[in-house]
């Protein structure tokens, strides 16, 4: 398994970021701002100094710079939970960043027992506010939630369970949050010129008549197929795009639980499939080599070289997991639209565009009171964990609702 990243806050680096996050926001981040709602920023501070896990919806790349720049808002410094293999980023540069500005590793959807010891130390001591996003992957969709698991609190009880054992007043919070990214402009020029460099990759000709929307259908067939022949799936004559991109998922992971010998539990969802084969894919890759000779460990080495490619497969399934026929039709605004046309970046090229300037709305959400909820807990867990993770589902579902029902938004043709 992969090794665990703790954090290592420096208070300097962190007041050194917060001090050039202006010019991160305009520079790197072309032009982002941030806006809380309402009172928001009133009821997060009403939990200063409260043992807090901050829970954010998660469909941007850009979520942790959002939620770091919400952190100066609020007057606070955050420790922040973040995917094991973020930390190996740009040569391992990406993680000694981060553990300086209080982030620390999970391997997802594993027992990782030394961080989840270190997030309950840190809700323990309670000196800061922790952010973990429960979705857990990068949604890339602005509207909705992926479905949550109950991860989040069951990590709070424990630390609330530890903190009976002296302060039976203790008590812990989840403090649901909506991120919701907004285009401060029509970004219409632009879309069109992603769509134009799409079309180019796939082959496809260029009409400029057509609406953006069927351009769009074009290009979605034209990878589905592309997609289907690499995989070598063949679907039925009937078969809907939505059953297309299902059946797609499903036989990347079929072949990759087949071919790392994994036998898939009955019942998982897509993302809990894609999480046990991530694990199984760090536990060999990164498996302890110091009981081998010099030859088996170059024979390791060069299988794990060829096995690595297998990621990407597993991160395809993850960007496809919230794409069905409709999601635009349903409500075609520029945001939306990006949305889907990041996907099939991400896809073509590797990498997605930021497609203007952003303004990121914030909403703040009703703390809940774990202490209320501890004799339930201690004679049903079960039942008061998936109580508890309904009630943030709804929350942040609520608030991402409330927040596109208040705008004027630029639609698509």
């Amino acid at each position: 398994m992969l090794d665990f990243r703790p954090p290592k806050d420096t208070p300097a680096l962190i007041g050194l970021a917060k001090l050039f996050l202006p010019v991160i926001l305009k520079v790197d981040l072309q032009g982002m701002r941030i806006e809380v709602i309402g009172d928001g920023l009133e009821r997060f501070r009403s939990l200063r100094g409260k043992r807090t896990i901050v829970c954010p919806n998660h469909p941007n790349r850009h979520d942790p710079q959002v939620m770091f720049a919400f952190s100066k808002l609020a007057g606070e410094d955050f420790n922040f939970l973040a995917a094991r293999e973020v930390f190996d980023y740009d040569n391992g540069w990406n993680g000694f960043w981060l553990q300086h500005l209080g982030c620390y590793s999970v391997v997802r959807g594993a027992p990782d027992r030394e961080s989840f010891k270190t997030t309950k130390s840190l809700l323990v001591a309670g000196k800061k506010k922790l952010v973990i996003f429960p979705e857990g992957e990068i949604s890339r969709q602005n509207d909705t939630l992926m479905p949550l698991e109950c991860g989040v609190p069951t990590l709070a009880f424990w630390a609330l369970d530890e903190l009976q054992k002296t302060d039976a007043g203790a008590n812990v919070f989840l403090m649901p949050v909506a991120t919701k990214y907004t285009y401060r402009e029509s970004i219409r020029d632009e879309l069109e010129r992603s769509i134009y460099k799409l079309e180019e990759r796939l082959g496809l000709s260029t009409n400029v008549q057509d609406s953006l929307y069927r351009r769009f259908r074009s290009i979605a067939q034209a990878l589905l197929q592309a997609l289907e022949k690499e995989y070598n799936v063949k679907p039925g004559a009937q078969a809907t795009l939505n059953d297309r991109i299902v059946g797609l998922r499903s036989t990347i992971l079929k072949n990759i639980a087949a071919y790392l010998q994994v036998e898939l539990p009955l019942g998982l969802s897509t993302l809990d499939c894609v999480r046990v084969l991530r694990n199984h894919l760090d536990d060999f890759i990164y498996n302890d080599e110091n009981d081998l000779s010099a030859y088996q460990r170059k024979i390791h080495d060069e299988k794990a070289e060829k096995v690595k490619g297998i990621y990407r497969d597993l991160d395809r399934v993850v960007n496809f997991i919230s794409i069905y026929d409709g999601y635009l039709k349903e409500r075609l605004t520029q945001e939306r639209f990006a949305d889907v046309i990041d996907r099939f970046e991400v896809e073509v090229f590797g990498r997605n565009t930021i497609k203007g300037p952003r303004l990121v709305l914030i909403d703040i959400g009703r703390p809940i009171s774990l202490i209320e909820q501890y004799p339930s807990y201690k004679t049903n867990k079960k039942a008061v964990l998936q109580k508890l993770t309904e009630e943030l589902s709804l929350q942040i579902s609520t608030m991402l609702e409330a927040l596109e029902n208040k705008r004027s938004p630029i639609l698509i043709d």
